[in-house]
């Protein structure tokens, strides 16, 4: 059995119960200072908008939590959990080995900056299955907190002049979201279709190309609605309430001189569709898909 000395045993045994406190004051005022979006960001919206360095984050996350399981196991004496800890590697390589440190590196030059200390005054300090912890936790400290406070102190007192935000308590997140974004997976019945959608110039509520053309909207999937409202409004959401406070009202007007070789095509910003009378519902639904996907004004 390998035996350790009692110095890398205490740093083993220790490490994931230190809690870091910074000697500069302004580290300590900026850990303790609550901010106002605090819980709102996770690890997981990391791997969103930088996908490279949350992914690693991420793993190195689940090398903590197999360190913390072997910590707790009442089962393994002091040395056993020092051999076993010692051996955990990302990937087939010991985080030793990964050659981070203390400081963060933006993912573009835009930010202004090329590195900053984490760790002020320890910046170069090494990374190591010991102190893993303290690296993601300052990690996503500057992602989310340090890094972004004053954009998103900006962004709050921007949006307080126009709707106080002590006003949205009566609201629960996700209808403050339908209310901002408008509806994200937008669903519209038979019956709205027909009670909301204009058919002019060619087209009635009974005619049978309108028809069609109701039937086709229907069985749309939900990407395949979202398509469809970015090419005839210009937006892949309905606002609150969907098609009935959809301004102005979608119209569908007859194509003319058009046939079953034409495409849709559309007036975005009055929310104007011109559909050729198709002869069949397979055939609209083929062009009117194939327009939806089209990129740029050509059927504008």
């Amino acid at each position: 059995v390998t035996m350790y000395s009692p110095e890398l045993l205490e740093d083993v045994m220790t490490s994931s119960l230190l809690s870091v406190v910074s000697e500069e004051s302004e580290e300590q005022s900026t850990y303790r200072d609550v901010p106002w979006w605090q819980g709102l960001l996770e690890l997981e919206d990391l791997e969103l908008v930088d996908p490279g360095r949350g992914g690693v984050l991420t793993k190195l996350q689940g090398l903590v939590t197999k360190k913390s399981q072997i910590m707790s196991d009442e089962a393994l004496d002091d040395d056993t959990k020092a051999e076993m800890i010692n051996s955990l590697e990302l990937d087939g390589c010991p985080v030793e080995d990964l050659g981070l440190t203390f400081q963060y590196s933006p993912s573009s030059a835009v930010y202004g900056y090329q590195t900053v200390d984490i760790k002020p005054g320890c910046g170069e300090e090494a990374v190591t299955i010991h102190n893993l912890e303290e690296y993601i936790d300052r990690s996503l400290d500057w992602v989310f907190v340090r890094g972004v406070r004053q954009q998103l102190d900006a962004l709050r007192q921007g949006f307080n002049t126009v709707f106080p935000l002590d006003k949205l308590g009566a609201f629960t997140p996700n209808e403050v979201r339908t209310m901002l974004c408008g509806d994200q997976d937008p669903v519209f019945t038979r019956e709205e279709i027909m009670k909301y959608t204009e058919p002019k110039l060619g087209y009635s509520k009974e005619s049978p190309g309108f028809l069609r053309f109701v039937n086709v909207l229907v069985e749309m999937t939900g990407s395949e609605r979202k398509a469809f409202l970015q090419f005839t409004t210009g937006c892949s959401s309905l606002p609150p309430g969907g098609l009935a406070n959809l301004h102005p009202r979608l119209t569908v007007v007859r194509k003319i001189d058009a046939g079953d070789g034409s495409f849709p095509s559309v007036n975005t910003c009055v929310h104007y569709l011109k559909l050729p009378d198709y002869s069949s519902e397979e055939v609209l639904r083929e062009r009117l898909l194939a327009a939806t996907n089209e990129k740029g004004f050509h059927l504008n």
